[in-house]
């Protein structure tokens, strides 16, 4: 057994396993930074986030070393196992006293796990394990409504919670599919449609009025009046510069294109005003410039701002931040979800610029460490660890500097949270594994 664990490590890709330890020792010293205590001064002290996070973190490693003695056949072979007992995790949690106003964790002692992390690694392997499969193509219907199937569920459980960010790097598996053969049609499509809906919510939330020829039109609906021209100006495109034979099928796909659009504004209206709470409206106007709230729900990013733009071009050294720790707690929340800020107000522009580049080199790495695989489940899993990863890194950073709203999602390997920790750690150390033996699977 010692043997074969050793020989197992010797295979394991040492510049990613490099990567992943660099951030979480700098996502550890960072929460050390930011929630330093003079009356726990230790970084194992347990009563204190730094010492909780250590834990995490050794539990992580721990549970990281197990996963790379199990064997790549029974992980392949657990996947759907493991996908259903996170989703019954899932139901269950929706059960459990609220905690900030969501449902989301299992409260034991002073110690708390949140599912909707492992949800995350947990459908991974699931999309892999399917997809994978002899026969089963990413171009036929069918797969790609059980693929939808797969994804959603556990989605849906999680918008019961609820926990609208974690439910957005859901989004991120379009990225699998579209490796693994999806239409760029597609992609295409969904990149059109994020834009849409996002101009949809900024003039609903603008309730502005626009005068044209003494006409007053409500921005919402002046919106719906340029799609519709737009769609029509395509028509008549379709009509001068396409050839006939092929001018049936654009017109069926601008017609279809444009009622989805129209489609998408009206659900984005009704959205607004029936299902986002006062908060989340206030969080799009405070986004978009709408309207300045610096004591209300705009306080966690005005401050966040103000401490990143602290630190200058070089920062202000480890441990010598002042508006972005527990003593003066100039920023709520400056060792979870704007973890960022406290790292900015150290180290300056230059360390965030190293920060970055660090994120980008791991993600890049696990791509690398994707593309060579025999195993077509390696690959996919592995694409799905670099696209989370993609979209926590992205969207937090764009929370945290104002460029989107404030939802909730942490930083991986440095935003304290244990559940997080140790999600991001097995989705890695799963895929470290199934890497090690790709010399000795084909499939």
């Amino acid at each position: 057994m010692e043997n074969r664990t050793k020989n197992i490590i010797g295979k394991v890709d040492v510049p990613l396993l490099v990567l992943f330890l660099a951030l979480v020792i700098a996502g550890l010293l960072t929460v050390y930074s930011a929630s330093y205590s003079e009356e726990s001064p230790q970084i194992y002290s347990l009563d204190k986030a730094y010492g909780k996070q250590l834990v995490w973190i050794i539990i992580s490693l721990l549970i990281g070393v197990l996963i790379l003695t199990l064997e790549g056949s029974f992980i392949r072979n657990s996947a759907y196992i493991v996908y259903g007992v996170v989703t019954i995790m899932l139901l269950i949690v929706l059960f459990m006293p609220a905690i900030k106003g969501a449902h989301s964790w299992f409260k034991i002692g002073g110690f708390t796990i949140q599912p909707s992390e492992f949800a995350k690694f947990a459908t991974s392997l699931a999309i892999a394990h399917f997809l994978s499969t002899t026969g089963v193509k990413i171009q036929e219907t069918k797969t790609k409504l059980i693929v939808f199937f797969l994804i959603a569920v556990p989605g849906f459980f999680i918008l019961q919670q609820p926990d609208p960010g974690t439910l957005l790097v859901f989004f991120s598996f379009i990225f699998v599919m579209y490796r693994e053969g999806l239409s760029g049609n597609i992609l295409l499509g969904m990149f059109f449609a994020l834009i849409i809906g996002v101009m949809a919510i900024f003039f609903k939330a603008s309730e502005a009025n626009v005068n044209i020829f003494s006409w007053v039109f409500e921005a919402n609906y002046l919106y719906l009046f340029v799609i519709v021209l737009a769609s029509v100006l395509i028509h008549f495109g379709i009509t001068y510069l396409v050839m006939p034979r092929y001018r049936g099928k654009k017109y069926i796909t601008n017609i279809i294109g444009a009622s989805m659009a129209l489609l998408l504004v009206f659900s984005c209206n009704y959205a607004y005003d029936n299902v986002f709470k006062d908060r989340h409206r206030d969080r799009f106007e405070v986004m978009f410039g709408l309207k300045l709230d610096r004591k209300g729900v705009g306080y966690n990013s005005y401050q966040a701002l103000s401490a990143i733009g602290s630190g200058g071009s070089a920062g202000k050294g480890y441990f010598k931040g002042t508006l972005s720790n527990d003593k003066y707690k100039h920023v709520p929340e400056q060792s979870t979800d704007f973890i960022f800020c406290s790292w900015a107000e150290e180290w300056g522009f230059l360390g965030s610029f190293l920060l970055i580049i660090l994120y980008t080199a791991f993600l890049i790495r696990i791509i690398m460490v994707a593309e060579r695989q025999k195993s077509k489940f390696t690959r996919i899993f592995g694409y799905c660890a670099a696209s989370i990863l993609f979209f926590h890194y992205m969207i937090n950073i764009a929370m945290v500097i104002g460029l989107a709203p404030v939802i909730g999602i942490p930083l991986p390997f440095f935003s304290k949270g244990g559940s997080a920790i140790l999600g991001f750690s097995i989705m890695i150390f799963i895929f470290l594994r199934m890497d090690s033996e790709r010399k000795d699977v084909l499939r």
